[in-house]
């Protein structure tokens, strides 16, 4: 293809569980675990209806199912130490093709941040665990932004803080509320199936679903040319 047949592109904005990690799994064993042993029974499976929610988003969420009475904070204190206990059995893997993605990414210029739901100290554990916490010039998190996904706030203020035009902005997400904040936001979201494998109503209007990181470099190639910011 032609670079005049193709579009300009300025920065590229990651997710971080589910897409860059393989976490939300561990996430939805370990709510199976705290649930049981709390006496709500297994509640892994009320991750599909949170996926790319804050903290406060999620605490919204569960007490609108479970009851105002739901005491999330014991919940959020007890499913992680669950989750802790996991990772040091267990590890939690690095989605394939990211190292070599973000060599890619880094190599050709891209203007690169994050934009995730976790607070900003889980979110530095978990990059620097993979190795790609000095990579990007802007990470945002859930406890930075007032709104939750899929309100575009946190991309909005991730595209703002590196100058980028949402336009010629990529989005890797994994998760619905996800897709539907950077479309929100203006930009162009690619879908990476996590625990979520499809999205039936949003797939139309997203830039493309990819079937896993490995991908992105030749859709890159293929479709986009490096706009300098």
């Amino acid at each position: 293809m032609e670079q005049q047949k193709k579009c300009p592109l300025q920065a590229v904005i990651f997710d971080v569980d589910g897409l860059m990690l393989d976490s939300e799994r561990l996430v939805q064993r370990s709510w199976d675990i705290t649930g049981e042993k709390m006496g709500y029974g297994p509640l892994g499976h009320n991750i599909y209806h949170t996926l790319g929610m804050n903290l406060k988003g999620r605490e919204e969420y569960f007490k609108s199912v479970y009851g105002q009475e739901f005491p999330f904070d014991k919940f959020t204190e007890a499913y992680r130490e669950e989750s802790r206990k996991i990772q040091e059995a267990e590890g939690v893997p690095v989605k394939k093709g990211l190292l070599e993605l973000m060599t890619f990414l880094k190599k050709e210029g891209f203007a690169l941040a994050v934009a995730t739901s976790s607070s900003q100290e889980r979110t530095r554990e978990k990059l620097k665990g993979c190795g790609v916490w000095g990579d990007f010039s802007v990470i945002i998190c859930g406890d930075q932004v007032r709104r939750s996904k899929p309100d575009p706030e946190i991309y909005e203020k991730a595209g703002a803080a590196l100058g980028a035009d949402p336009g010629k902005t990529l989005v890797l997400e994994d998760s619905q509320n996800g897709l539907r904040s950077a479309l929100n936001a203006g930009m162009l979201p690619i879908m990476i199936p996590d625990i979520l494998k499809s999205a039936p109503d949003l797939e139309p209007l997203i830039e493309a679903k990819l079937e896993d990181l490995t991908e992105v470099i030749p859709y890159i190639e293929e479709h986009f040319y490096r706009e300098k910011l």
